[in-house]
């Protein structure tokens, strides 16, 4: 991976606006469900067991069930926002466009215009060394979730595969971000995902972005081996 997430250099439909900086979400844009982008240099005797990835996924999905707190007495005066959310911490942002009209049941032209005049970005990753300022989303963020974006309706343990936020306060304000959220996505962008959570403040907890960042880094770097 480099800066946010790996280019894509498939060459049919290079002059499609639609499509997107990352080769997972450029897979995804195309109707596939991008389960992994495999490495083959990893299959070789050597190399970790094929379930090891699967099992790397599943902890990276399962983060937000084990190490989210719940409500403390912190929440008795807090108004709970059923679309409120927060970035735990810092993400690293790759440029995309959204869907066509069509893509999904839901994306209709109304959503389609009132993200026209706005900049989407996609959660390639967590904020690596080299991201620049530009293209990071700064942890404390606050977002709304506007839709689900998944075009297959499939749902994970009270997840969808993707998901559309508004974003709220901060440097990138009123633009959009999509965002794994579960479902088969490949490592990076899952963990990206399980680092946006719902608002409320025990998950604003420094430590509770520290436990799952040391937790889904563990995971990245056992599966990653299968993913170019």
């Amino acid at each position: 991976m480099t800066g946010t997430s790996t280019k894509s250099d498939v060459a049919d439909g290079a002059d499609d606006g639609y499509r997107a900086v990352s080769a997972a979400i450029d897979q995804m844009r195309r109707r596939e469900q991008t389960i992994a982008l495999i490495n083959p240099g990893s299959w070789r005797p050597a190399a970790v067991p094929p379930g090891e990835w699967l099992g790397a996924r599943l902890s990276i999905g399962a983060l937000p069930q084990v190490m989210l707190p719940g409500c403390d007495e912190r929440c008795v005066e807090f108004e709970h926002e059923p679309h409120a959310a927060v970035v735990l911490a810092d993400l690293a942002l790759d440029p995309t466009m959204p869907p066509r009209p069509g893509w999904w049941e839901a994306w209709n032209e109304r959503l389609q215009d009132d993200l026209s005049a706005v900049r989407v970005w996609y959660a390639g990753s967590p904020r690596l060394l080299e991201t620049p300022a530009e293209r990071q989303l700064r942890a404390g963020t606050e977002l709304t979730r506007v839709t689900v974006t998944d075009p297959y309706w499939v749902h994970y343990d009270s997840s969808y595969q993707e998901s559309l936020y508004r974003i709220e306060s901060g440097p990138h304000e009123g633009e959009a971000l999509i965002a794994a959220t579960f479902g088969l996505s490949p490592l990076l962008p899952g963990l990206a995902g399980v680092l946006i959570a719902p608002d409320h403040p025990p998950v604003r907890d420094p430590a509770v972005a520290i436990r799952m960042l040391s937790a889904g880094w563990a995971s990245v770097e056992r599966g990653l081996p299968f993913e170019v």
